[in-house]
This record gives C-alpha cells, sequence and structure tokens, in this order.
C-alpha cells in the first residue's frame, strides 16, 4: 500500500513543478492528496473509522523550510492507518516546484 500510495501521488502532483512553492501551492497539494486519500478510505483501504483516524497529510511551513523553497523541492508529508494490525504508516514525497519554463 505504501508504494501504491507514493507513485500514486508523485505522478498525481505532477502539476506542482511549475508552480511557485508557497503557501497556495501547499493548500492545493494538501486538497488534491486529501481527496485521493478521502477516496481511498471510503473504499475501505484504510484501518479507522474516521478519516482523521485512518490518514494526514501535511504541507506546510513545518514541512518546507526555507531551505528547502530554496532548492526548488516542496515535501508532503502523508500517514495512513493500514488495515492489518501495524502503526501509522509515513511516506514523503517530495517534488520539484518552483521551476521556471
Amino acid at each position: 500500500m505504501a508504494l501504491f500510495l507514493e507513485a500514486s501521488h508523485s505522478q498525481g502532483v505532477q502539476w506542482a513543478v511549475f508552480e511557485p512553492n508557497n503557501e497556495t501551492l501547499w493548500g492545493q497539494l494538501r486538497m488534491a492528496v486529501g481527496a485521493f486519500m478521502q477516496g481511498l478510505f471510503r473504499q475501505g483501504a484504510f484501518a479507522g473509522t474516521t478519516p482523521q483516524q485512518a490518514y494526514f497529510v501535511k504541507c506546510d511551513t513545518e514541512h518546507n523550510p526555507q531551505s528547502s523553497i530554496n532548492q526548488g523541492v516542496v515535501n508532503v508529508v502523508v500517514g495512513f492507518a493500514p488495515l492489518q494490525p501495524a502503526e501509522f504508516v509515513i511516506i514523503t514525497i517530495q517534488q520539484p516546484a518552483g521551476l521556471v519554463a
């Protein structure tokens, strides 16, 4: 599941490459990745009875410090509760952002 999510999210956020790496982009990424995760949650892909128990998506100043912005990288952290008994699994997706065409 972690490999599927990592590959899906990496492909799904390719559009961010030419977007300015700022809070607007971070909000758009949270919404896009969150919508995908919500769809999987509704299909029963995660443990937990509420979305808050099943997954989280973080893309903010904590995960995107100025050094990441300067390097042209945006970080999205995704955590999910797998169906099999296990702890939350956390993956980080790094996507180039703010590149000039």
